[in-house]
């Protein structure tokens, strides 16, 4: 972080969502500084379906898919425990099979499991931008999603040509989620910012937290975050640039640094 990032946000007080393995963002902003309050909005469970998953991925390991789209990290690492398992890798079928996926944390996850990473939107960092990039098929992809993912993927690769075999490779379940004194901190200003990192958290958040108070700034990591937050009923002040974790840090200053009429600042949204 620079000079000015962190003089904005040192002693700030932010609310940051985590998961039992997933605590990189309040880690980092903690570090800087920053006055983390960690919340489990949600938890990662393993899939319902494990059977199915073993299935394919062992096709995958032994190259029966030509392509893989993933939008999950959660979806990269239960495949690869379970690659491991079977005393191989993800990697095995490549180069001839080719991965498509978006996200800062998802590529993490493929460079970890071995992965090289084909296509990565050049739009939207969405489902979305996988389907707007991919070639036309004909050929075989396997789409490991999540237990709330929505079938836009596997409708629009389908529709390129593709033949998509969709499995669920984890799923989202309710966590945790805050404590009663840090609602009342929400609802009374005390908390300076919440930061919004899927739209499932979003849902939670507005749920646990009706009353957020005008003067605390609610920053969301992309787009589609935003719009489930409005849905619950959520005032969003700034969307990250880039829908990652240095594109919430700037976001963050955005909304913190004080403006010279007095206001915060605010950022630019990702339209």
């Amino acid at each position: 972080m620079t000079d000015l990032t962190a003089a904005v946000l040192a002693g700030a007080r932010v609310l940051v969502p985590v998961t039992e393995r997933r605590r990189v963002l309040a880690e980092r902003l903690s570090a800087a500084g920053v006055l983390v309050d960690a919340v489990e909005f949600i938890a990662i469970a393993p899939s319902s379906t494990p059977a199915d998953l073993a299935i394919a991925t062992a096709k995958w390991c032994s190259g029966q898919y030509d392509w893989m789209a993933v939008t999950s990290r959660n979806a990269v690492a239960a495949m690869a425990e379970l690659a491991r398992t079977a005393g191989t890798s993800l990697a095995e079928p490549q180069p001839s099979a080719r991965v498509a996926t978006v996200g800062e944390a998802t590529l993490g996850a493929c460079s970890e499991a071995g992965l090289d990473v084909t296509l990565v939107p050049s739009g939207k960092s969405t489902a979305s931008g996988i389907v707007a990039d991919m070639l036309e098929g004909p050929g075989r992809v396997l789409a490991p999603l999540g237990n709330l993912a929505s079938p836009m993927l596997t409708r629009g690769l389908e529709r390129k040509g593709w033949v998509v075999d969709t499995v669920e490779a984890y799923r989202t379940v309710d966590g945790p989620g805050m404590s009663d004194e840090l609602a009342a901190a929400l609802g009374a200003g005390d908390v300076d910012a919440v930061v919004l990192t899927s739209g499932s958290v979003a849902e939670r958040f507005a749920a646990q937290s009706p009353d957020v108070a005008t003067r605390t700034r609610i920053v969301a990591i992309g787009t589609s975050t935003a719009h489930a937050a409005e849905a619950a009923g959520l005032r969003v002040d700034a969307v990250a640039g880039v829908p990652s974790y240095d594109g919430i840090v700037e976001a963050l200053v955005g909304v913190l640094a004080p403006a010279s009429d007095g206001n915060p600042g605010t950022s630019t949204e990702d339209s």
